[in-house]
């Protein structure tokens, strides 16, 4: 199921039920950025209870916080008031997910709902919960979706704390890594990652100037590239509040300094962004948007990048070998090179920008 039709089904099962739910506060937890946020502000609009986004997404955020909708991020603030009903969007990362049942385990609330793409890991958890001694019913389901109505969490705390990872630390050479639950390449480094690093130890000729790490994760190639090249002034950015949190607590553990931002690949970037362009921009990118492929992510980051770059600036980049991007970057760049490959991966180098 593509992210546009998974969106389409949430928001129906939200219209669908939404006058129903109109009489207390609704919280929206693990919200989806697809939600049609204009409406869900409008039909709250004329009661007297509050809807309430709590999101891991910074563009959910965004667009929540456009439409007037009270929002909170992960990155900022852990649900600390969820009173009335919650509806938890299961996300694709079940660590996340179990994160977000957690935080609801220790609040009270009147009502908890569960909705998500039934593939996506949605009807399992459900009978995983009526296993732990949770009064599960099925409330609504349609294009392979499902939702769910819970009755307490309380008897599935020990399933929750035994799905629910905590920030965990590992490490790469000299480097002291810190991911968290539902980022990527959760507590290890991913192969990709790793040809990347292998690829820039041996071709990466650039040791000063701005560098941006882009979809930034754990804070990986980063703090590598610090550790690696002091002079760099690194920006990191990435849309999970999540992945922005282990960043920091990656770049604090090894004593490096950065500048930690939310993104949409580069919207929200304008601001901090060098007039100039940047130096270096380098990215492990993600092709997921919940099991389907997705290149809208790559594509983006790959046309927009000779914007912010400077002139003779460096994109490095590490794919899947079957992925599309050498005509991206041809596109894009009208030139590049293919550093470095294996058997699954592709490291990409291309060279352009401003001037």
């Amino acid at each position: 199921m593509s992210n546009l039709s998974a969106s389409s089904a949430l928001n129906q099962f939200l219209f669908r039920q939404l006058d129903a739910w109109l009489d207390q506060p609704l919280n929206l937890v693990a919200a989806p950025a697809g939600l049609n946020w204009q409406q869900l502000a409008a039909a709250f609009a004329n009661t007297q209870h509050p809807l309430r986004v709590w999101t891991n997404d910074w563009r959910s955020l965004q667009l929540a916080q456009a439409a007037g909708i009270q929002s909170f991020f992960t990155a900022e603030q852990a649900p600390n008031n969820l009173a009335g009903r919650s509806l938890v969007f299961w996300p694709k990362a079940k660590e996340e997910g179990y994160w977000w049942l957690g935080q609801l385990a220790k609040i009270p609330h009147e009502q908890v709902l569960l909705a998500g793409e039934t593939n996506g890991g949605v009807k399992a958890l459900a009978k995983q919960l009526q296993g732990a001694g949770v009064l599960v019913n099925k409330t609504d389901s349609a294009r392979r979706c499902a939702l769910y109505t819970l009755d307490s969490l309380q008897p599935a705390k020990a399933l929750i704390a035994e799905n629910t990872l905590d920030q965990q630390g590992f490490g790469l050479g000299e480097l002291t890594l810190v991911s968290q639950p539902g980022v990527f390449s959760h507590g290890r480094v991913d192969e990709g990652s790793a040809l990347l690093i292998a690829t820039l130890t041996k071709q990466l000729t650039i040791s000063a100037g701005k560098a941006l790490d882009l979809g930034c994760g754990c804070g990986l190639l980063g703090a590598w590239l610090l550790k690696q090249h002091p002079k760099l002034q690194l920006t990191a950015a990435d849309v999970s509040g999540f992945a922005l949190n282990a960043t920091r607590a990656t770049l604090q553990a090894n004593q490096l300094k950065g500048k930690v931002v939310a993104a949409d690949i580069f919207t929200g970037l304008d601001e901090c962004a060098p007039p100039e362009g940047y130096d270096l921009i380098i990215s492990n990118p993600p092709f997921h948007t919940g099991k389907a492929t997705d290149y809208e992510l790559a594509s983006r980051l790959i046309s927009q990048a000779p914007n912010y770059l400077r002139k003779g600036g460096e994109l490095w980049i590490v794919a899947n070998r079957f992925l599309p991007y050498p005509d991206l970057l041809q596109q894009a760049f009208g030139n590049f090179i293919i550093a470095a490959e294996n058997g699954k991966f592709r490291v990409y180098k291309a060279i352009g920008g401003k001037g």
